[in-house]
Formats: structure tokens, sequence, C-alpha cells
């Protein structure tokens, strides 16, 4: 599909880390949701539910601007608005152009979906090859196979 986000290239450089058992230099669950409350406070923004160790994602939002990050890896899909205040924040996170929260904008292999966001594997709704942040946020939940 044209004008996809291919995320091979973010996630080739985990390929191999486990940190859901040892967490990756720099980038643990909580220090990850502790970085991202205190952007949140600073800046005036919505931190939204999260409740480890069943969720991996962090989402802040503004009106106009999102941010959702993973605690796992140190990946955030970013609205423009807020992509410079969160590089800011957090130096050192990859940082991938988010336009909406449903729209099919990525594609990953799924080998690399499996050894990295999504090592859960995923229901039959989802397509490596077109998907939307919202569905890694579902699919990355443990349990979540079995929920269908």
């Amino acid at each position: 599909m044209a004008g996809m986000i291919d995320l091979d290239p973010a996630l080739q450089q985990w390929l191999g880390a486990t940190p859901w058992e040892s967490p990756l230099p720099g980038w643990t669950r909580t220090g990850a949701a502790a970085r991202l409350k205190a952007l949140a406070t600073a800046h005036n923004l919505t931190l939204t539910a999260y409740e480890p160790p069943e969720e991996e994602w962090v989402c802040v939002r503004a009106h106009d601007a999102t941010a959702i990050a993973s605690t796992l890896f140190p990946l955030a899909f970013v609205t423009v608005g807020l992509d410079e205040v969160v590089c800011r924040w957090l130096p050192g996170l990859t940082v991938l152009p988010l336009a909406s929260m449903v729209a099919a904008d990525y594609r990953a292999s799924p080998e690399l979906l499996r050894a990295t966001l999504l090592r859960f594997g995923w229901t039959n709704d989802f397509s490596s090859e077109g998907f939307c942040v919202s569905d890694l946020v579902v699919e990355s939940v443990e349990g979540a196979l079995t929920a269908w």
C-alpha cells in the first residue's frame, strides 16, 4: 500500500532484545511511565490511563496533539506539534510520525513484530501489512488472543 510507514528500520535495532525479561539500558517500564508523566505535568498534557503490567503503552494528549510511547522499547508515535517537545524531554527516543490513532498507516515484517512489539502474536483481525497504533496497543496486551 502506498504511503505506508515501514516500521522495520525502527524495530530492527531491537531484534534479539527481550525488555520484558531484562529492561533495555536507560528505558524501563517504570522509568518510561515516570518520564511521560513528568512530560505531561510540565506541558499541561493529559496522561491517559496506564495499567501495568498488562499495558505496554503510555499516552499523553493535548487537545490537538498525542504521543504514545512503548514502556518496553524507546519508541513513540507522536503528532506534529508535540514531536519537538517529546524529543527534548526524552532524548534517545525513536520518534515516528502519528497522523491518527485509527488510520492504518503502518506496516512491519511479521518476524520483527513477533520479536518486539507483538511477542504474543495477534488476532486474525490484525494485518502486519496495514495497521494503526490503536491496533498495536490492543494486540500487545497479553491474553488479547484468548479474549477473542
